[in-house]
């Protein structure tokens, strides 16, 4: 006889011994109303398994009749209740529930602290990797959320599917409007949260009407009562939201009539950064979101984006961290692959484009192109283009080599085959070349080493808010 068979004969005992019960000396009463049922069960298997029953079964939380303690959970459903009793008698759990049920089931656990059976429920529910409908989803998501810490392994695993794909419930099913208040908060407060700063504007108000049934879906109607009333409702989301990274035009149409939803001085500093965009702003700023750039690419990171930004400007001193500029990741090579004909789908006729390629060791060159790449089979002018060096790690003086165009004439070779380049041959994409002569100084040596693949960007300015 092996020590599973024995182990296994334990458990037949065990599971006669909830289901029979002959000898209990305690009566739980779970649930209320039409879900409400009597349980009974052993003191000494409920003390052993479960510290809260340890505790509560010593307190002055039961009264007793006769020899039996009788003890209520009104709070917890008779179904999800069977569930758990039956889990701390044989450790065996039935997960064939609806999304609501495992909800409600986590909180039982977490309420009983049987820990372990959180962590069970969690792990084999993001194994099962199963298509939950959008409605489950949120359901669950709003469950989850008021106790991030203690079902953190699936409120991540929840909260990474809304926030990779916020179409499916915000444009498509509208079904965010369901999102109880901390979980569309940790939404927003989620960098990799990937949604348009004034999209979450837009649907921040859409929610926050949906919350306040008497305030009218039109904004232009909206008197002094009903601005405190909505903000009232958005005042905990206002500072994660990067009003910064608005772009002036959506600020004037879609936020500015609505101005009185935010703080003064909040207000007052986005004007001023649009005016003068270098200016200190008393507002927190947070830092830039760039999802689109930074979830992807493994060679680009903020500050790079931020020094890169300042080139672009051709600015002398430090840096700003709210640069004028938004980016996006048009190919990883890595991911992508890198040949012309992806290269020709993928950047072909984007406007303003980065080429970064991490190289061996822990090095960083690249390119800006301000013209689009179009396979014209020529040389594109401009004074405006630039080649650059940097350690990936330590962006300082020491580690930079900025080299701007000197042969405006020959600044970009547009080919139409693999000589895609930086001046004539001052950075050969395709050929992995570097040599010195139409830009100011050399940025590597002759041949290029690829760590990984290069990833283009594409580069699009912020709108003015004013044409000084």
């Amino acid at each position: 006889m092996t020590s599973e068979t024995l182990i296994n004969s334990l458990l037949q005992d065990l599971n006669k011994l909830y289901n029979e019960a002959d000898d209990y000396d305690v009566i739980i009463k779970a649930g209320e109303g039409s879900n409400s049922d009597d349980f009974k069960a052993h003191s000494n298997i409920l003390r052993i398994r479960s510290t809260y029953f340890k505790a509560a079964l010593s307190s002055n939380w039961t009264r007793k009749e006769g020899n039996v303690t009788i003890f209520k959970k009104p709070n917890i459903k008779a179904d999800t209740f069977k569930i758990i009793l039956k889990y701390i008698y044989t450790g065996i759990i039935n997960l064939d529930t609806s999304i609501t049920g495992i909800g409600e089931l986590l909180i039982a656990a977490d309420e009983i602290n049987l820990v372990e059976l959180i962590n069970y429920i969690q792990n084999h529910i993001v194994k099962l990797k199963k298509e939950w409908s959008e409605k489950d989803i949120i359901k669950l998501f709003n469950i989850l959320s008021c106790r991030q810490e203690v079902f953190n392994t699936l409120y991540v695993y929840f909260r990474d599917i809304i926030s990779n794909n916020p179409g499916r419930f915000f444009n498509e099913s509208n079904l965010f409007i369901e999102l109880e208040n901390d979980a569309f908060l940790s939404l927003i407060q989620n960098d990799d949260f990937d949604m348009e700063e004034i999209e979450i504007w837009n649907n921040l108000l859409k929610w926050a009407i949906s919350k306040n049934s008497t305030i009218s879906s039109n904004t232009t109607l909206w008197k002094t009562e009903e601005m405190e009333v909505i903000k009232l409702t958005i005042r905990d989301f206002i500072p994660h939201i990067r009003f910064f990274q608005i772009s002036s035009q959506n600020y004037y149409y879609k936020i500015r009539p609505l101005s009185a939803l935010l703080p003064k001085e909040l207000d007052e500093d986005i004007i001023l950064n649009f005016l003068v965009p270098e200016s200190s702003q008393n507002t927190k700023i947070l830092p830039r979101k760039l999802s689109s750039v930074n979830k992807y690419s493994k060679i680009i990171k903020l500050d790079h984006i931020y020094q890169i930004s300042h080139w672009i400007d051709k600015k002398q001193e430090n840096y700003s961290r709210v640069p004028q500029y938004e980016f996006k990741l048009l190919l990883n090579g890595n991911r992508d692959g890198f040949d012309v004909k992806t290269f020709k789908e993928r950047c072909y006729n984007k406007g303003a484009t980065i080429v970064a390629i991490k190289l061996k060791g822990n090095n960083v060159i690249g390119g800006y192109n301000p013209i689009s790449w179009n396979g014209s089979g020529r040389y594109l002018s401009t004074n405006d283009s630039f080649i650059f060096s940097f350690n990936q790690s330590t962006l300082n003086s020491s580690t930079v080599i900025l080299s701007r165009v000197k042969n405006k004439g020959k600044a970009i070779y547009d080919c139409i085959n693999n000589s895609h380049s930086f001046g004539e041959y001052d950075l050969e994409i395709f050929k992995r070349k570097c040599r010195n002569g139409d830009y100011e100084t050399k940025i590597n040596i002759n041949s290029i080493s690829f760590e990984s693949l290069p990833n283009i960007i594409h580069v699009h300015e912020r709108s003015s808010l004013f044409n000084l």
